[in-house]
């Protein structure tokens, strides 16, 4: 069980901090249970409810050394071996639908890849670059004590040095 002030990584939303922990005065709330309030520490007005009795889609977030050790092995991540393109948003759903940091970068493997062999980023493809970005700096940011507008410099400049 988390305690207030714990943080967690909520779906692909971002590292959050859990602000309370109790039960809910809104009507879509059962009153019997308990949820963790979720506050973003990048958005003072995003939060989340999840109930305390299911933690599926939130996570602690990756330590210092584990988002460095990632980072180390970028060049190492296989892309998704799309097999039917109908299939492709499902493919991106599916890989990222556990919410772990290297799911991620897989997609974004292969959307940068897919993005240089056409020429373009179609919308559906810059969707979940935006979105897993997103995710991926906020949280190696937040583990590595690194603004998160950082981050992409950061991950160059450690690829060079391998």
């Amino acid at each position: 069980m988390l305690k207030s002030g714990d943080a967690v990584v909520y779906k692909c939303r971002g590292v959050y901090k859990v602000a309370d922990i109790g039960t809910l005065n809104f009507s879509f709330a059962d009153r019997k249970k308990r949820y963790y309030t979720l506050q973003s520490i990048e958005n003072s007005r995003d939060k989340a409810y999840i109930p305390t009795d299911d933690e599926r889609n939130i996570r602690k977030p990756v330590s210092r050394e584990e988002a460095l050790e990632l980072i180390g092995k970028l060049d190492d991540i296989e892309t998704l071996g799309i097999k039917d393109e109908k299939l492709r948003e499902q493919e991106y759903k599916n890989c990222i639908s556990g919410y772990q940091p290297e799911n991620w970068v897989r997609v974004l493997k292969t959307l940068y890849k897919r993005t240089k062999s056409r020429g373009s980023i179609t919308s559906m493809d810059k969707k979940y670059q935006v979105l897993l970005e997103h995710a991926l700096y906020s949280e190696f940011a937040f583990s590595l004590g690194i603004p998160k507008n950082e981050i992409p410099e950061f991950i160059r400049g450690q690829r060079k040095e391998k």
